[in-house]
């Protein structure tokens, strides 16, 4: 490491929303505090990176071209359990599919940039390899709860061959655990714990909301609705559409790339649109329907929402299961997904002031959780120690 202060470190990630956005408020603590941060991830999220303020590198493919080694096996996959499923899916998506073109970018960017450590969030197996290849501290930043131990062991074979590329000695669990660990779980929703060095991480705070003015038209108590960014199908927001009919007042977001026609009509009630930040909306909400991804269930449940979850894929299952074991939430899985199934799961989150207290004890733990300024200082402690 240098020996002058601050230092620089390096941000990587897959090309997600639910991957990238989870490491700004970190990212944006260390550069606040004096320090040099720049990103490496896939060109179609340089424009996002950049208007956060930081220079950012290239490196490895688009999600889509990654998926393509799932192909073979998505009916295998798919008849498995869905709490099973993804100890197959993680260790092809992210340690076949993105992690081989990932690794030359990143060391060419360690190499031209030259960090005093390397901060890769939790799919992004390429970062640990790269951390021990340039000889510089790892910091394994989650985006929701850990990665199951299951799903790092399978990884382990996936990242092998990586790990030889370079020369170094393969690490226990892909690496998952050769550094510091941000946990960003609160803890009644974490079935396993990190092995290694753990820090807590809370949500930012992003100071007053500033919701649109036709917010106040929406009738209360108000529902919230959406899918996310990856698994926001037409088809799966009609059936939730079609849930939404007891509801006093409801407000939908499809994402950017979902053109809100295409879900055909919409009753007068609701009100869709493609985006709003939620830190606007949630705290006018009663309650969120949600996909089950980690950043729209922690935004809820930070805010002591209920939840209907309606998990697809990826660690939906796993967060749908979590939730509705802590007794925040109501879980309507694939094969249940109708209008009459919403409707009844939102007539209970709505009604059962037991799920509602459930949530504000969870909503309690994360506002315990260190913000992102002292984890920033916990990661200049580990930084400095080498």
């Amino acid at each position: 490491m240098r020996d002058d202060w601050p230092v620089r470190l390096l941000f990587t990630s897959t090309p997600l929303d639910g991957h990238v956005r989870p490491l700004l408020p970190l990212a944006h603590a260390l550069r606040s505090r004096g320090h040099d941060v720049s990103f490496v991830t896939h060109e179609s999220w340089h424009g996002h990176i950049e208007t956060e303020g930081f220079p950012v590198f290239a490196g490895g493919v688009a999600h889509a071209e990654a998926r393509l080694q799932l192909v073979p096996f998505l009916d295998e996959i798919q008849a498995l359990p869905p709490l099973e499923r993804r100890q197959h899916v993680y260790p092809r998506l992210f340690g076949r599919g993105h992690a081989p073109a990932k690794l030359d970018g990143l060391l060419r960017a360690g190499n031209e940039w030259q960090p005093d450590a390397l901060v890769w969030e939790s799919s992004d197996l390429a970062g640990a390899i790269a951390a021990a290849a340039l000889g510089i501290p790892a910091v394994n930043h989650s985006f929701g709860a850990m990665v199951p131990l299951a799903a790092l062991r399978r990884s382990e074979d996936a990242a092998l061959p990586l790990w030889r590329r370079v020369g170094v000695e393969p690490q226990p669990y892909a690496g998952a655990f050769s550094g510091l660990y941000v946990d960003s779980c609160p803890p009644s929703l974490a079935w396993e714990r990190p092995l290694g060095e753990t820090v807590l991480l809370g949500p930012a705070s992003t100071g007053e909301p500033s919701p649109p003015a036709w917010l106040d038209d929406l009738e209360r108590p108000l529902v919230y609705v959406t899918l996310g960014t990856v698994f926001n199908d037409p088809a799966t927001f009609r059936h939730v559409l079609d849930g939404l009919g007891d509801v006093a007042g409801a407000l939908v977001t499809t994402g950017r790339d979902v053109d809100p026609s295409t879900l055909g009509p919409v009753p007068a009630h609701v009100r869709v649109e493609q985006f709003v930040p939620q830190e606007d909306v949630l705290p006018a909400c009663a309650a969120v329907v949600a996909h089950g991804g980690s950043g729209s269930t922690l935004a809820a449940l930070a805010h002591g929402l209920p939840l209907v979850l309606v998990p697809q894929g990826a660690d939906q299952f796993e967060n749908a299961a979590r939730v509705d074991t802590a007794g925040a939430g109501v879980v309507v899985q694939p094969e249940a997904l109708s209008g009459e199934s919403v409707r009844a799961a939102l007539q209970r989150v709505l009604g059962e002031a037991s799920l509602a207290d459930a949530a504000r004890k969870v909503a309690a733990e994360i506002s315990a959780m260190p913000t992102p300024g002292e984890v920033a200082i916990v990661v200049e402690e580990y930084v400095a120690r080498g």
